[in-house]
């Protein structure tokens, strides 16, 4: 049986404790996530800030992905963060989206 880790960040300040799940088995579909452990993100006050971004472009390898984040205004567009996943660790984010984009759905509809 193989196991599936899974970050999944609630919504809370920088600096603050991030939950990290693990699901069981990606076959049992009653199985809930149970909390592993509570990891503390260090930052410096300038990451904190974060950069604007209105474009993400995903490319991949055999070996890995990259998400290049994007700020386009008029006509100028530029590289504000890039981002290198492993496929196991992309796969990890996407479920992380979409989980995180069905709680944003249910509460702002």
């Amino acid at each position: 049986m193989s196991k599936k880790i899974k970050l999944v960040r609630k919504t809370s300040p920088p600096n603050k404790k991030i939950k990290v799940v693990k699901k069981t088995s990606p076959r049992k579909q009653d199985s809930k996530p149970t909390l592993v452990t509570d990891i503390k993100i260090l930052s410096n006050p300038e990451l904190q800030k974060g950069v604007y971004s209105n474009v993400a472009v995903i490319h991949h390898t055999n070996n890995e992905f990259l998400i290049d984040f994007l700020s386009s205004f008029r006509n100028e567009t530029q590289l504000v963060s890039r981002v290198i996943l492993s496929p196991k660790h992309m796969k990890a984010l996407q479920g992380a989206i979409d989980e995180n984009l069905k709680s944003y759905e249910k509460t702002n509809k």
